[in-house]
């Protein structure tokens, strides 16, 4: 991952993926992941990066946008 700022290259590519990064208000749809612990085990890669964390909603310090992990329909993935 980029040690500036978050970027959706940061996301990796895999097919038959359920869970999309949303960041601020654009969704990529050609990256993400199969499953909630992926996801969660990718925020969790941002490390000392994370200002704060709640659930699948995250934010890099010194950023404005959150980052969330959401579905096909842009619906925040619960814990």
């Amino acid at each position: 991952m980029s040690a500036d700022s978050f970027t959706f290259a940061d996301v990796p590519q895999q097919d038959r993926c359920r869970w999309f990064v949303r960041y601020g208000t654009k969704t990529m749809f050609d990256c993400g992941f199969r499953s909630k612990d992926e996801a969660s085990s990718w925020i969790d890669n941002f490390g000392r990066r994370l200002d704060w964390r709640a659930g699948f909603v995250a934010r890099l310090r010194g950023d404005d946008k959150d980052i969330e992990i959401v579905d096909r329909l842009g619906q925040v993935a619960t814990v």
